[in-house]
């Protein structure tokens, strides 16, 4: 077991081309047939419909090193860059309206219908519409509009392509005209290089007018600020920097000798003030001592050695204060005085370098704008010169030449047209295979319905029903026979110990062969010896029994079930069909109400007494219910399903009914197979419906 579930696993995922093949096989003539429906439409279209077209072509290549004309705008005059950028910006230049409208007014293509589409002749559709007052009639344009209608085709007839890792440029265009093609690329080329040169001369003669505006300015600004510094020098006391400087160093010792004259003067208004304050000569004579004062200490030092007594040391020291006094008023006078000319001195200095401020930046302003001026001015004088040197920004490298046609391709839309056919028409096939929901051999009615297949039955002759009772009279041992026999085969030994008596034959829908197959079953277990044998028609709506035989003298179902003929009484046997019958025909009450009777139980009771097998031909199961009712007095069901026509869902809801009542199905037989069909879809060596069983059974 462990080994065999991968390699039903890789079975599963594998994928059978056999019935693949197979089914496109089986289609040859439909694919065969859309491929040259394909192949004759593509063939009209290319030889007799298409209008060839010529194609023309040119190259045209960016300067990669072109000069800048004037430095400093290169905004201005720039050439033409190498980056993507720049390449997707000719690109969109080369497809702009601007130039393509040049090129419609220089070679007049508004008045060429293929570029016009009011100038062309109207076609039968439009002829048909007009006609039919569903398109209105051409009315006159306005230039405008049709001048951009013809922009716009040719916009998208022209191609612009850049080749890969250059700066070089493809024209191309197709029309209807080699000549044509090429004028309209050659002057399409002309056109772009003469707007260059346009473009660069329209932005020299920009770039002059405002070069010449702004110099002119600049002039008139400079002249402007020279005649304010020139005022600003006559109005003001400047002086240079070096004086200035001096000045600030004499400033700076006056604010030092103020310093020491203030601290001479506090130290000497001290000493007076402890002098003065003092009373006694003693505290006179200590304060001397320690005052510093030269004066004073001599006095001191003549007291302490005795040169000089109080009334004398006394009157010196007052005098010596009363000249210190004046010396301090003396002092503060000089003192004030240094300090009046150190403020004039400082005034002075700031007033000097606020106007030396002005003055240094007027001369700044004057400076900048005459280089500004030069610089412009000499700008100006370049540009003048530079336009009339302009170059474009491309060159051509290849003119436009007329070429032959390249469209339409012969080969090409055959092939494409053959191709397409061979798709659509296998596409087509396996479709109607995908969408086929019948049965084509006995393993898939087995697998489709769950149930035995007991025989598959081909047709009898050309499917005339007389003609097919013929065929079986005189053909016993063709292969329907044998496939009946088949049949006959499997259903008695559906029960070895029990065989069935009573054989009901069903469908789900008319039509699909179940009479024919009772027939056919009937007459082989009439063939066996010593068996009697009685096919009844259940199928009172349709009689379908009597368009096998050539009078209508059978005797009738309803006829024996109403007792208007004694059954032991008549005889039953039909030599058109070979067995005895009893026929269906019209009943004057429901035919369901009378299969459910008594009367129809009682009948059934005495024929399985006087007959050795019954073969009841009942409605399709889906039809009416009265095969349901008849399955519970037959000892064997057999389905009959039609050969590749029946479909899934039928035969799934045809025995879901007979499950619902209990019905036990004996199987399923596949009817009217087409054998040479079959063999086509390869089931014909598995069923014996080759060449070779045909042979054997001929012969036999």
């Amino acid at each position: 077991m462990t080994n065999s579930q991968p390699n039903d696993r890789t079975n599963r995922d594998e994928i059978d081309l056999l019935p693949l093949v197979g089914s496109l096989w089986r289609g040859r003539f439909i694919v065969i047939g859309i491929t040259a429906i394909c192949i004759l439409a593509s063939a009209c279209y290319t030889y007799v419909i298409a209008t060839p077209m010529y194609p023309a072509q040119a190259t045209v290549a960016l300067n990669q090193q072109q000069q800048q004309t004037i430095t400093g705008i290169e905004s201005v005059l720039s050439g033409a860059g190498s980056d993507a950028v720049s390449i997707n910006t000719e690109v969109e230049v080369f497809r702009s309206r601007n130039l393509l409208g040049q090129l419609v007014d220089r070679l007049g293509l508004a008045n060429d219908p293929e570029f016009n589409p009011a100038l062309r002749e109207p076609g039968l559709r439009t002829r048909i519409l007009r006609g039919i007052g569903l398109a209105r009639q051409p009315a006159d344009q306005i230039d405008g509009i049709a001048h951009n209608q013809v922009i716009d085709i040719l916009q998208n007839r022209l191609n612009i392509s850049n080749i890969r890792q250059s700066l070089a440029f493809t024209l191309s265009i197709t029309t209807t005209d080699p000549q044509k093609s090429a004028l309209i690329i050659n002057s399409f080329a002309e056109i772009y290089i003469e707007s260059q040169i346009m473009a660069k001369l329209e932005a020299a003669a920009q770039a002059t007018e405002f070069l010449s505006r702004r110099t002119s300015e600049l002039q008139q600004s400079l002249e402007g600020l020279e005649q304010d510094l020139a005022r600003t020098m006559e109005q003001s006391d400047v002086v240079n920097q070096e004086v200035l400087q001096a000045q600030n160093l004499q400033l700076r010792d006056l604010r030092e000798r103020i310093t020491d004259q203030t601290r001479r003067n506090a130290t000497a208004q001290a000493v007076v003030d402890r002098l003065t304050a003092a009373t006694a000569l003693s505290d006179l004579i200590t304060i001397a001592e320690t005052s510093g004062d030269v004066a004073l200490e001599r006095i001191a030092f003549q007291y302490r050695n005795s040169r000089l007594d109080d009334q004398q040391a006394q009157t010196a020291l007052d005098t010596l204060v009363q000249d210190m006094v004046e010396d301090g008023r003396r002092d503060l006078a000089q003192l004030q005085s240094l300090q009046s000319s150190a403020e004039a001195l400082s005034a002075q200095i700031q007033t000097q370098s606020d106007e030396l401020i002005v003055l240094q930046q007027l001369e700044r302003e004057v400076e900048s704008a005459r280089l500004l001026y030069q610089s412009f001015l000499m700008r100006l004088q370049e540009t003048n010169v530079q336009q009339g040197l302009e170059a474009a920004d491309s060159r051509i490298l290849s003119d436009a030449v007329p070429r032959g046609a390249s469209s339409p391709r012969h080969g090409r839309n055959l092939g494409l047209a053959a191709l397409l056919g061979i798709i659509l028409g296998g596409g087509i096939v396996l479709l109607r295979e995908m969408l086929f929901s019948g049965f084509r051999s006995p393993d898939e009615l087995r697998a489709g319905s769950g149930e035995t297949v007991l025989a598959s039955i081909p047709l009898f002759g050309n499917g005339n029903r007389k003609e097919t009772l013929q065929h079986m009279r005189e053909n016993p041992n063709s292969v329907a026979s044998e496939s009946v026999r088949n049949l006959r085969t499997s259903i008695l030994m559906s029960n070895i110990d029990r065989p069935p008596q009573v054989m009901l034959v069903t469908s789900s829908v008319p039509g699909e062969g179940k009479t024919t197959t009772a027939i056919a079953l009937a007459r082989n277990l009439t063939a066996m010896e010593g068996k009697r044998v009685l096919l009844v028609e259940a199928d009172m709506r349709r009689k379908s029994l009597r368009s096998y035989v050539e009078n209508d003298t059978i005797i009738s179902l309803i006829d024996v079930l109403m007792g208007q003929v004694d059954i032991n009484h008549v005889d039953l046997w039909n030599d058109d069909l070979g067995v005895n019958v009893l026929a269906g025909s019209d009943a004057r009450m429901n035919a369901t109400d009378l299969f459910a009777s008594n009367r129809f139980g009682d009948l059934m009771a005495m024929l399985r007494r006087d007959y050795d097998h019954i073969v009841i031909d009942t409605p399709p199961v889906l039809a009416v219910p009265d095969a349901r009712v008849i399955a519970t007095h037959a000892d064997a069901v057999i389905y009959a399903v039609h050969w590749s026509r029946t479909t899934r869902m039928q035969v799934r809801q045809g025995l879901e009914m007979l499950e619902s009542i209990g019905i036990s199905l004996t199987g399923t037989v596949l009817t009217q197979v087409d054998t040479k069909k079959m063999k086509s879809y390869g089931y014909g060596g598995q069923y014996g419906y080759d060449g070779y069983a045909s042979k054997y059974y001929s012969e036999g």
